[in-house]
């Protein structure tokens, strides 16, 4: 079962930020942290139902950094909701 993957405008918003902003405490961290979302979102991708389920949304941790993927899963589609630094508070997680 093959699932798509379609993120979200404001998680987009929130990837590309919390790039930059790792790119510029040094070099190559960003990259870095896009290679641990891709590896995420790839086993996000592969089985979505293993993530544990709060709410109505489900949550994946990254491997490294210290933020967790929120997505649903509608259908034959995964919806990546929003990337949230765990480092926040709490209250602030969409």
């Amino acid at each position: 079962m093959g699932f798509r993957l379609k993120i979200n405008f404001s998680a987009q918003f929130d990837l590309k930020n919390a790039i930059d902003w790792y790119e510029a405490k040094q070099p190559g961290l960003g990259k870095r942290f896009l290679d641990d979302i891709e590896k995420t979102l790839n086993r996000i991708q592969s089985d979505p139902y293993i993530f544990p389920l709060e709410g109505s949304y489900r949550n994946a941790l990254l491997d490294t950094f210290p933020y967790i993927v929120i997505f649903e899963i509608d259908s034959q589609e995964i919806i990546i909701l929003a990337f949230f630094n765990t480092h926040q508070n709490p209250t602030k997680k969409p």
